[in-house]
This record gives C-alpha cells, sequence and structure tokens, in this order.
C-alpha cells in the first residue's frame, strides 16, 4: 500500500517594501519540490495586512492569495522584510506574529524579517541571520536574540536568512530536512547551482563605505585566497602579490575582520571543505588536498577546532 504524502501548507506574510528577489528565491524552492517530485508536497498562501496586495521595494505589487487569518492555520509562515527596518516595527504586525507565535508552527525570517519576529518577543534565545545592512541595529534592539553573520540559520522551529538567494539555500534546506538529501539535490540541479550552501556560509559583508587605502588590497587578497583553496599562498607571498608589507595586510584584516589573513584564509579553506563534505562523495584524504591540507590527520584537527566535530561525523550524519 502506497503511503500517503504529508501536504505541508507555507505561509508568506508580506511587509511593505519587501524584497521581490528573496521572496521568489523562497517561494520558488519549495514549488520546484513540487515539480521534481511530482507530488504536491507544499501548498502556498500569501497574505499582508492591507488592500489586498502588498508592494516591493521594486515598486512592482504581489496580490494575497489569503487573509492573514489563513496564516493561523499554516505549518510555517515566513515573514518577507525589505530594507527599511521602520516597516518591521509595525504595531498590528506584532500582534499578528504573536498570534502566530501561539499556534506553537515554524516561523521564519526573509531579510529582514528576523528583525519583526524578535520585536514581536518571538526570538528571544535563539539563533538567527539577517542581512548584514541590518545586523548592529537588530543586535542592539534585540540582545538577548543571538544573531550570526551567516547567510541562514535553522534553530529549532525558526528558520531565518539574510536577503538575496540566501532564501533559496534555506528552503532548500529545509526541503531536506521534510523529505531526504535526494530531492534537494535535484532541486539544487534544477536551479543549476553548482553548491547548496550550508548555515555556516558566512554573509559577505563588503568593506565599509568609506574606504582607506588599505580597502582594495583587502579585497583583492580575499581573491586570491578563493582561486588559492587547494595549493594555499603564505601571507608572505600573498603580501608581495599585492605589493604591500605583511604588517599592512595583517593591521588591514585587524581592522575590517578583527581576525589575522592567516585565520581568515584557513576558515575559507574549512568552509569549502565542509561544502565538499556535505555535497560531494569525495574521500575525506582528497577533500583535505582540495583543500591545501597535506595530510588527513592535520585536516582532522584543523576541522574539529574549527566546528566542534570531525570530518567523518560530519559526513555520518548524511549517511
Amino acid at each position: 500500500m502506497q503511503q500517503q504524502t504529508v501536504q505541508r501548507h507555507i505561509g508568506f506574510l508580506m511587509v511593505e517594501g519587501f524584497t521581490m528577489i528573496a521572496f521568489a528565491n523562497a517561494i520558488e524552492a519549495f514549488r520546484m519540490a513540487n515539480y521534481v517530485s511530482k507530488q504536491d508536497l507544499y501548498r502556498f498562501s500569501v497574505a499582508g495586512l492591507v488592500n489586498g496586495h502588498t508592494n516591493a521595494s521594486n515598486h512592482i505589487s504581489v496580490n494575497h492569495t489569503a487573509s492573514m487569518a489563513d496564516l493561523l492555520s499554516c505549518d510555517m509562515v515566513f515573514v518577507c522584510g525589505g530594507f527599511d527596518l521602520a516597516k518591521m516595527n509595525n504595531g498590528a504586525l506584532k500582534v499578528w506574529l504573536q498570534r502566530l507565535g501561539q499556534q506553537n508552527m515554524a516561523l521564519g525570517g526573509i531579510c529582514t524579517g528576523a528583525y519583526a519576529l524578535a520585536d514581536a518577543g518571538l526570538m528571544d534565545d535563539y539563533q538567527a541571520s539577517i542581512h548584514w545592512e541590518n545586523m548592529l541595529a537588530a543586535k542592539e534592539a534585540f540582545p538577548q536574540v543571538h544573531f550570526n553573520p551567516t547567510i541562514y540559520t535553522l534553530d529549532r522551529k525558526r528558520y531565518t536568512c539574510s536577503g538575496g538567494s540566501a532564501p533559496l539555500d534555506l528552503c532548500i534546506n529545509i526541503i531536506r530536512l521534510h523529505h531526504d538529501r535526494k530531492l534537494s539535490e535535484a532541486i539544487a540541479e534544477q536551479f543549476t547551482l553548482s553548491v547548496l550552501r550550508s548555515q555556516d556560509e558566512p554573509q559577505h559583508i563588503p568593506l565599509p563605505q568609506q574606504q582607506n587605502s588599505g580597502y582594495n588590497y583587502v579585497v583583492e587578497s580575499l581573491v586570491l585566497m578563493d582561486k588559492n583553496l587547494e595549493d594555499p599562498l603564505p601571507i608572505h607571498e600573498l603580501a608581495q602579490l599585492l605589493g604591500i608589507s605583511v604588517r599592512q595586510l595583517e593591521r588591514w584584516f585587524k581592522t575590517y575582520f578583527n581576525k589575522s589573513p592567516q585565520q581568515y584564509y584557513a576558515e575559507v579553506r574549512l568552509q569549502h571543505a565542509k561544502r565538499l563534505l556535505k555535497q560531494t562523495h569525495k574521500s575525506i584524504m582528497d577533500v583535505a588536498l582540495a583543500c591545501g591540507f597535506a595530510n588527513a590527520s592535520s585536516f582532522s584537527k584543523a576541522y574539529r577546532s574549527q566546528f566542534g566535530h570531525t570530518p567523518t561525523q560530519t559526513r555520518s550524519v548524511l549517511q
């Protein structure tokens, strides 16, 4: 007897000025799950506070398909925010979010959606991600929320992310949790994604707008690091290629990232290793070599120090 598929109801609560690309990336992941599986795994409801439609930041409006009350019956609701935090401080929005919170459903925040959830008291003692432009304001406003500089965060029944393409990674990984890795990989293939990013992936935060003389050198060094993961450049050689001293490079990394170039470079290589472990069938030794480690022992030691567990444990979770 064929097992009946459980259909999940996903709601999207649109806030005026939401970012279209973030919303589209989220809803398209669930639509693609239906397409790839040839089953109605998900259905959607789009609602907002007023007028039967909500305007995006690009001034295109999205029509609502449901009322706010309909969201109360969803399995999961995402708050779709935009750039303007003032629109997150909305009394009516706060009341509705608190009602949703009483349903014990999963709640998500896209772009600045996490800010609205925090304002409603629904993120206390949770880990969360928010767009880098709003990180400082969110940390100051809600010290009880643990905001991460990562592209997305899954913490119990709270799913939050930054903007842009991050909601696609978030939602494909939610689908993986609901179903299996095979489905999530098939969805990624449909979107021609070569790498599906994990929640440990840091946001690529642009350097300050008030650029000093070190700005371009730091940017160039990051590019060189990304291009030389398998055969890492010694820091003195990196500085030489940039035409600056090691001391200058170290000072600028301390200014922008509060860490040394060596530390930053090592983290970039280990993040790449984690993606390879999760998304390829390379052996641990091959992953180590691809990320610039001479042997599996030194790789495992650095990996455990960075993530708190071994490469083997990362791989075993997926099997």
